[in-house]
C-alpha cells in the first residue's frame, strides 16, 4: 500500500493489491464469524460458514445451533461489525469496477506483454505535432513503433488506437529500458526543448552508442550540442520548413515531382537505403535488366558501394553487386517491393 502523508491509504494503493485486501478482508470476517458460530452455536464447519454468510448479508434464513445469549450477543456484536467491514468491502470492490481501475491495470499489463515482444522497432520520443507525424509516417511505412510521452493526455488520437503510447519520461533509463531500447532499430527524439533532447540523446548513447539517434533540433545554434551529444541526424523544422517555401517559389517544378498527387491526396515521397543481398536476383544485372521502374515502381537515385562510394544518378548498364546499397525515392509500398527483391529468398 501507499504511504501517504504519513499513513497508509487503501486507496492509493495499485488496483490489484486493493482487489487482494479486499478479498483479505472480507475472507477475515467471515472466519471470525464461523469460528464463533461453531464455538458458541455448537455448529459443524459447513453450518458455521453457513450462518457466518447468512448472517453477514443480513440473509436469515433461520437460525441453526444453539440460540443462547452467548450465540445472541455474539450475532449482535458480530452484525454491528463485520456489516460494516464487508459493505467497505464490496463498495471497494464496486469502485474498482466502476473507475475501471481494474480495467486500467489489466490494459498496462496486456501492453507490458506487447512490449516485451517488440523488436526492430522505433521509438518515438514526445508526442506533440513533430512526433505525431513522424509516428503516423511509421504506421503508414508500416514500421512497429512505441510512443514515450510523459503528458498522459496525449497519445489518444484516433489514428493510433491499438498503438503502443508508453507514459513516461524520455530521460528515464528505466522507461527506455521499458520501451525495448535494447531491441529496437532506432530513435526519434521530438521534445519540446533542446535541452531535453540532448539529454534523451545522451541517455540513449550510454545505454546503446550503436542506435541511431534522429534529434530535433528548435533553435539555430544547438546542432552542435546535439552532435556532441551523439546524434546521428538532427532535424530542424523551422529550417527545413524555411527553406521547403522559398523552394516552392524557387523551382515550383521540383517540388511537384517530390509531392505527387495519388487519388486526389498528397502523398510525401520517401528515400530508403537498401541493402543487396547476395541471394538478391539484383545481384550480378544491371539496372537497365531489372527494369526497375517497372517491377517495383521506385527510382534508383544512387547506388553507395564499398570503396568507390557513392554513384549518383547511375546509368542503366551499371551492374548490382553483393553489398550494394542502393540509394532509392518511391512511395512506401514501391520501395517495400524493392527490399523485397534486394534480399531475395522469398522474403
Amino acid at each position: 500500500m501507499k504511504k501517504l502523508e504519513g499513513r497508509y491509504s487503501l486507496r492509493g494503493s495499485p488496483p490489484m493489491a486493493r482487489l487482494r485486501h479486499t478479498l483479505a478482508l472480507l475472507i477475515l470476517v467471515v472466519l471470525v464469524g464461523a469460528l464463533g458460530y461453531h464455538l458458541l452455536a455448537r455448529l459443524g464447519m459447513l453450518d458455521s460458514f453457513y450462518m457466518a454468510i447468512t448472517t453477514l448479508f443480513t440473509v436469515g434464513f433461520r437460525e441453526m445451533g444453539e440460540v443462547n445469549d452467548h450465540t445472541k450477543l455474539f450475532t449482535i456484536l458480530y452484525l454491528v461489525t463485520g456489516l460494516g467491514v464487508a459493505t467497505y468491502a464490496l463498495s471497494n470492490l464496486t469502485a474498482l469496477i466502476v473507475e475501471g481501475d481494474l480495467r486500467g491495470y489489466l490494459q498496462e499489463k496486456r501492453m507490458e506483454k506487447r512490449l516485451k515482444e517488440l523488436k526492430d522497432h522505433v521509438i518515438v520520443c514526445g508526442f506533440g505535432k513533430m512526433g505525431f507525424q513522424a509516428a503516423w509516417e511509421l504506421k503508414q511505412a508500416g514500421v512497429p513503433f512505441v510512443i514515450v510521452e510523459q503528458d498522459e493526455g496525449k497519445g489518444r488520437s484516433p489514428r493510433f488506437a491499438g498503438d503502443i503510447v508508453l507514459h513516461g519520461n524520455a530521460m528515464d533509463e528505466l522507461t527506455l529500458e521499458r520501451a525495448g531500447i535494447r531491441r529496437a532499430r532506432g530513435l526519434i527524439t521530438a521534445l519540446t526543448t533542446d535541452a531535453d533532447n540532448v539529454l534523451v540523446t545522451l541517455t540513449v548513447k550510454q545505454i546503446r552508442p550503436d542506435l541511431p539517434v534522429v534529434a530535433r533540433s528548435a533553435k539555430l545554434g544547438t546542432e552542435k550540442q546535439l552532435r556532441a551529444a551523439g546524434a546521428d541526424h538532427i532535424v530542424s523544422p523551422y529550417e527545413i520548413g524555411g527553406r521547403r517555401m522559398a523552394y516552392l517559389l524557387l523551382t515550383p517544378d521540383l517540388m511537384n515531382y517530390v509531392d505527387v498527387l495519388v487519388d486526389g491526396q498528397q502523398m510525401e515521397l520517401a528515400i530508403e537505403h537498401i541493402l543487396v543481398h547476395p541471394e538478391s536476383p539484383l545481384a550480378g544485372k544491371s539496372l537497365r535488366q531489372v527494369r526497375m521502374r517497372e517491377t517495383t515502381g521506385a527510382l534508383v537515385v544512387g547506388i553507395n558501394r564499398e570503396g568507390t562510394g557513392l554513384r549518383f544518378n547511375p546509368t542503366g548498364g551499371e551492374n548490382f553487386q553483393p553489398g550494394d546499397v542502393i540509394v532509392a525515392m518511391g512511395t512506401h509500398e514501391s520501395l517495400n517491393n524493392l527490399v523485397r527483391l534486394a534480399r531475395g529468398n522469398g522474403d
